[in-house]
């Protein structure tokens, strides 16, 4: 049989191994995804914040917009990032807007909310 040796399983060694609970919690805190760093929110409560699917020069695929921010708004960038991790895409941020790739406006909105950003609305239908 393919594989295999003198018609041994190769797994059989990995019965002999056992796990400590120690070893089980170290490798779940290797794991774990870093937390982004705190951001300066204090610009969201004057924010008016409006997010729209864009199209257009991207060969048809959909960009989820978001605009509004204080150009003078620091943390633009490590925002963006928060939510690239928080959607597992791909974005960019730049001036006073950020570009989430897909379409994701409805969880945008959602995670801007919690963030206590008050002014967030759907734009452009």
């Amino acid at each position: 049989m393919a594989g295999t040796h003198d018609g041994e399983n190769p797994f059989d060694v990995l019965k002999n191994i056992e796990f400590s609970e120690q070893d089980l919690k170290e490798s779940e805190i290797q794991n774990q995804k870093p937390e982004v760093e705190e951001l300066d929110l204090s610009f969201r409560k004057n924010a008016k914040l409006r997010v729209w699917l864009e199209k257009k020069k991207r060969k048809g695929k959909p960009v989820s917009v978001i605009s509004g921010f204080d150009p003078e708004y620091e943390d633009l960038k490590e925002l963006a990032k928060m939510l690239k991790i928080k959607l597992g895409v791909g974005g960019s941020a730049s001036e006073d807007t950020i570009m989430i790739q897909g379409q994701s406006r409805d969880k945008i909105i959602e995670i801007l909310l919690s963030l206590g950003y008050k002014d967030v609305k759907k734009a452009g239908g």
